[in-house]
């Protein structure tokens, strides 16, 4: 009896370490087979673009296609997500605060909304194409996106210089008021399709600086034959009051002025041009911009490439683009005081425009808009759908005001 029941718990242990290490692997093995499911494997993670600043590489180099991601699975692992890729060439470079940091911003924030299947990768200034080709390189599908300023898109058509925010205009609500529920998406639609391009706002800078100067401006009279930088709209206008206009980069800019080939520039706000080494003691910065109430920051696609995306992906583009506006007025309107702060310590006179001079480039952009519109009716049609959008917005502005 003694030995039957000894050998009754032999048998018991050895059953329970058979079923344990032998038999449960086999039947969860013949399980996970039976409904598809594979194991994990150890290598596989998102690329870095979702979790820091740096860019997934494309091994492929072929841009906007629909590629299979390539992380090393088991052979019976179902197929891998499709990941678009697009690729997009940046005026700014990553280091440059909001206006770099907006353009890889959108690249990082695509790629999370998407859960890994859009791909808009950043390619810093020159990397895919020359600055100046870049918007023609869009259209010829060369390259699949360009993030720039919407002054660089009115070289092709110069109605869209006044979605960059036209002279004397509206608050930076206001103006986001007009896009997006006043009729100035339908409007950039419209126009951007005639440049078979998709064009989104996609971020901006409040209150852009005025302009840099060598010498104290008192009077309109003080800028007649000034040799002056600057760009869109505002070139025109110093050009009505007699100034010599020149559209340099802002390397050329800083060059020219060191060496007094300048009088003045007009380049951005003031954290950019502090970051650009433009103060220098003695000079005198005017603040805010007369021009614009932004510098207004714009993603253009060809309208292939926009056509060949799905409306989910469109819609997480458009998204991205919304938050990115969020975003860069954040954080433009944080950085802005302690640069001007810098600009004082290095020995630059900081001035509001002189009245006289306001009103005579108010003149000037009166009389340039006349004969815009008469001259354009893509132009008078923008402009008179800003202008009625604002003259309406002005009241409930001045009535909440305090």
């Amino acid at each position: 009896m003694r030995n039957a029941v000894i050998g009754l718990i032999i048998g018991i242990v050895a059953g329970i370490v058979l079923g344990t290490t032998v038999i449960a692997p086999r039947l969860a093995e013949s399980v996970a087979g039976a409904i598809a499911l594979a194991p994990i494997p150890e290598d596989a993670a998102a690329p870095s673009s979702a979790v820091d600043d740096e860019a997934n590489p494309d091994p492929s180099g072929t841009g906007a296609d629909t590629a299979t991601a390539t992380a090393a699975t088991p052979k019976d692992t179902p197929p891998a997500k499709k990941v678009t890729r697009l690729r997009m060439a940046s005026a700014f470079a990553e280091s440059l605060k909001v206006h770099g940091t907006s353009a890889k911003r959108l690249e990082r924030t695509v790629w999370r909304i998407s859960d890994g299947q859009l791909d808009l990768r950043f390619y810093t200034p020159g990397a895919l194409v020359a600055d100046k080709d870049a918007l023609a390189a869009v259209t010829s599908g060369a390259i699949d996106a360009y993030f720039t300023s919407m002054d660089t898109l009115a070289e092709r058509e110069p109605a869209l210089t006044l979605f960059a925010g036209p002279p004397f205009g509206s608050s930076v609500a206001a103006y986001l008021g007009w896009i997006s529920s006043g009729g100035g998406q339908r409007l950039l639609d419209e126009i951007s399709g005639g440049l078979e391009i998709k064009t989104l706002v996609c971020g901006m800078v409040p209150h852009a600086g005025g302009g840099w100067f060598q010498n104290r401006v008192r009077t309109s009279e003080d800028l007649r034959g000034l040799r002056i930088r600057a760009s869109g709209i505002a070139a025109q206008l110093y050009r009505r009051l007699g100034a010599e206009v020149l559209d340099l980069s802002f390397a050329d800019t800083l060059l020219a002025m060191e060496s007094g080939l300048l009088a003045g520039a007009q380049l951005s706000a003031p954290h950019v041009d502090l970051a650009l080494g433009v103060a220098k003691s003695g000079q005198t910065y005017y603040v805010p911009s007369w021009t614009t109430p932004a510098n207004v920051f714009a993603l253009t696609l060809s309208d292939k490439v926009w056509a060949d995306l799905s409306a989910v992906q469109q819609t997480q583009v458009q998204t991205a683009c919304s938050d990115n506006i969020r975003a860069a007025i954040a954080e433009a309107e944080a950085v802005q005081f302690n640069a001007l702060k810098e600009i004082t310590k290095a020995g630059v006179d900081i001035q509001p425009w002189p009245t006289e001079v306001h009103d005579a480039m108010r003149a000037a952009w009166s009389a340039e808009a006349k004969e815009r519109q008469a001259g354009s009716q893509i132009f008078s049609k923008v402009l008179r759908s800003y202008r009625s959008f604002i003259k309406g917005h002005s009241i409930w502005e001045e009535m909440t005001q305090p």
